[in-house]
């Protein structure tokens, strides 16, 4: 089971990702520091729990676009045949 994350953590990390949408990478090290930098966040646990459900987030988008994308290939081939 995955771990359980307080609601101002998921907020936190989706307001960022919604006003910073392209800095945020998968790396766990780049997110803490830019996590750092646009937030006033003092405790460095709430930065590191932040900057990992940032990970998390980004790896679905990114899985949920591969899945998008393998459908999307799936169909047009599908309609050629026919």
């Amino acid at each position: 089971m995955g771990s359980i994350r307080p609601s101002y953590i998921k907020n936190a990390a989706r307001i960022l990702l919604q006003y910073y949408p392209e800095e945020f990478t998968t790396d766990f090290e780049t997110n803490k520091r830019l996590v750092e930098q646009y937030t006033d966040v003092e405790s460095k646990s709430v930065r590191n729990r932040i900057a990992g459900y940032l990970v998390t987030l980004i790896n679905r988008r990114i899985a949920d676009e591969v899945v998008e994308a393998s459908q999307g290939g799936e169909e047009v081939t599908d309609d050629i045949d026919m």
